[in-house]
């Protein structure tokens, strides 16, 4: 959350009696104006800026909001009032620029499951990375692995974590390396020719769906939210309020 200052006192010191009524109503549309306009900027900057996104999906391109308190003061913000999914406020924390350095990137929900809650030991300390680059990763419009692809890893691995044998009917059966599971089920041993990874499988096809690390992978603080904000700010808040003002002072001519 960023707050912001500004000082009218410049426009506003030689406004007499009535006219000193105006000042409160045309501070609020100011800063309604200035959050509106912030806003895009702040969306522009994720397309086309220098810390540009690579294909940012709509959702976070639509995660700056701003709410204004009262006419003397705003708030920007990251949304993160998600019901499911990852809260852009979590995901893009690491990425604000603070000091230009790289930081711990965001551990997504899937991940959080794979370490803690798939039934595989073994996997506890891996983080899984979309191989993107494997024909088996089905890609979304945004070039990211479709939801529908980790739902199906997941249930996949939840049965290959019971011992599961088979698929059922002609899908895709999945499993990891390394792995512990059941004696009596098909296991993968960590000695396999296959590297660490997240793979499935049918008939003779295989394919890798994500590599996995024992580091946590970091990620460039780029997302200049609060020095845009507040470089905006000075560059349009003057005559942004002046406009405002002088559409307040034209009611009392």
């Amino acid at each position: 959350m960023l707050d912001i200052k500004f000082d009218i006192t410049k426009f506003t010191n030689k406004l007499r009696g009535i006219q000193i009524s105006a000042i409160p109503e045309a501070q609020k549309k100011s800063l309604y104006k200035f959050g509106f306009l912030n806003k895009k900027k702040l969306r522009q900057e994720m397309i086309s800026g220098s810390g540009k996104f690579i294909n940012p999906v709509p959702l976070t391109l639509a995660s700056p909001l701003y709410k204004v308190v009262d006419e003397n003061s705003m708030v920007f913000f990251i949304r993160s009032n998600l019901p499911k999914g990852n809260k852009p406020s979590k995901y893009l924390a690491p990425v604000e620029y603070i000091t230009g350095g790289v930081n711990q990137a965001y551990e997504t929900k899937f991940s959080y499951w794979l370490r803690n809650y798939s039934g595989l030991p073994a996997l506890n300390n891996k983080y899984a990375i979309p191989a993107m680059d494997s024909s088996a990763v089905q890609k979304n419009q945004y070039g990211n692995m479709k939801a529908s692809q980790y739902s199906a890893v997941k249930s996949g691995l939840e049965r290959f974590a019971t011992g599961a044998k088979k698929a059922k009917g002609n899908q895709y059966r999945y499993f990891a390396v390394p792995s512990k599971v059941g004696k009596s089920s098909s296991r993968i041993s960590v000695s396999s020719k296959l590297g660490h990874g997240i793979y499935r499988v049918k008939g003779n096809t295989l394919g890798l769906l994500f590599t996995l690390s024992n580091k946590k992978p970091k990620v460039k603080q780029k997302f200049q939210f609060r020095g845009i904000t507040a470089k905006h700010l000075n560059q349009k808040m003057n005559n942004i309020f002046t406009i405002e003002l002088r559409k307040q002072l034209a009611q009392f001519k």
